[in-house]
């Protein structure tokens, strides 16, 4: 099963997933590239809080109007953002965004404007929520797509729009099934967030919300859409990882690792560092699911007990 793009990645302007705008799009991207190239597209994408992973693409001439107002090309759900806050448009080439007399203004790279332009790698503040204009691939606009669509999904923890602990008890029998028919392997990876009650005491409970949302977010980007992820209890997330062995399985979780540590906590919150500690089991047919994450568990405490901010796997632990 192929993996998901390497790079962390977040409705469009023009909807991908629609037949004729999509194929339009495409057809105007492999015009502007070349068809040797690679495909690109500007893309403005949250890279904090709430609303993290919703992004616009951008296409020349077409008018994006991001703000709180629903029918805004990019809706922020941010107290802090206007109905109608800024717009933004693609000319010759050129990202150029303007204010549109917004409450709380409008930086880029931490300088309130009133029209600035901007280049690739720029952040744009939009009230307190921070965005960063990327080229992506159209494989990465498609897959950031689809993460969206399973947040967002019915019987989602409120929070983190992960699978509540109900699918460990009601479906994951049935994965574990299929994957023994079919043998193939299957993996449990069981992840803490390090020192989680330090981040709520010092920086507060909405701080420490928006940094599980974010840790949340980072894993959906960075598994396949046939690997459940779950939000176990309070900061303990498990995914169950299908076609991987321990190997594969503790290869996914050390780059998870370090997307999460390597993160720009500063836009959550100035100050804020965030890791996390990752224990992996490949399940055996001969043991009951309890058992099976138990063994993910254990790693999990080994990894902790061993400094933290690493990835440790059961046939590891003694």
């Amino acid at each position: 099963m192929p993996l998901p793009p390497k790079s962390i990645l977040p409705p469009p302007l023009l909807d991908l997933r629609d037949e004729e705008n999509g194929e339009k799009t495409r057809k105007v991207l492999l015009q502007r590239v070349g068809p040797n190239r690679k495909v690109v597209v500007n893309t403005l994408r949250v890279v904090a809080g709430r609303d993290m992973l919703r992004f616009v693409t951008l296409e020349e001439d077409e008018l994006c109007v991001i703000g709180r107002d629903e029918t805004s090309s990019l809706s922020l759900s941010d107290a802090s953002v206007s109905r109608r806050h800024a717009k933004v448009r693609l000319i010759d080439s050129q990202v150029v965004v303007e204010d549109l007399g917004s409450t709380n203004g409008t930086a880029v790279n931490g300088q309130i404007i009133d029209r600035a332009n901007l280049n690739v790698g720029d952040h744009l503040e939009i009230g307190a929520v921070s965005l960063r204009l990327d080229l992506l691939s159209l494989e990465e606009v498609g897959h950031l797509e689809s993460v969206l669509a399973r947040l967002e999904a019915p019987r989602r923890d409120p929070l983190t729009g992960l699978l509540t602990r109900a699918y460990i008890d009601e479906e994951l029998a049935e994965l574990m099934t299929r994957c023994q028919r079919g043998h193939v392997d299957l993996a449990c990876v069981f992840l803490d967030i390090d020192h989680f009650k330090q981040v709520n005491d010092r920086f507060g409970h909405q701080v420490g919300d928006d940094a599980l949302v974010t840790v949340a977010r980072l894993l959906m980007v960075s598994l396949r859409d046939t690997d459940p992820c779950v939000r176990y209890g309070g900061e303990e997330l498990v995914m169950f990882l299908q076609g991987s062995s321990e190997q594969g399985a503790s290869e996914v979780a050390e780059r998870i690792r370090k997307a999460i540590y390597g993160h720009d906590w500063s836009r959550t919150s100035a100050g804020l560092r965030v890791s996390a500690s990752l224990g992996v089991a490949q399940w055996t047919p001969d043991e009951t699911v309890k058992d099976w994450i138990a063994r993910a568990d254990k790693a999990l405490y080994a990894a902790k007990a061993h400094g933290r901010n690493r990835v440790m796997r059961s046939t590891d632990v003694k």
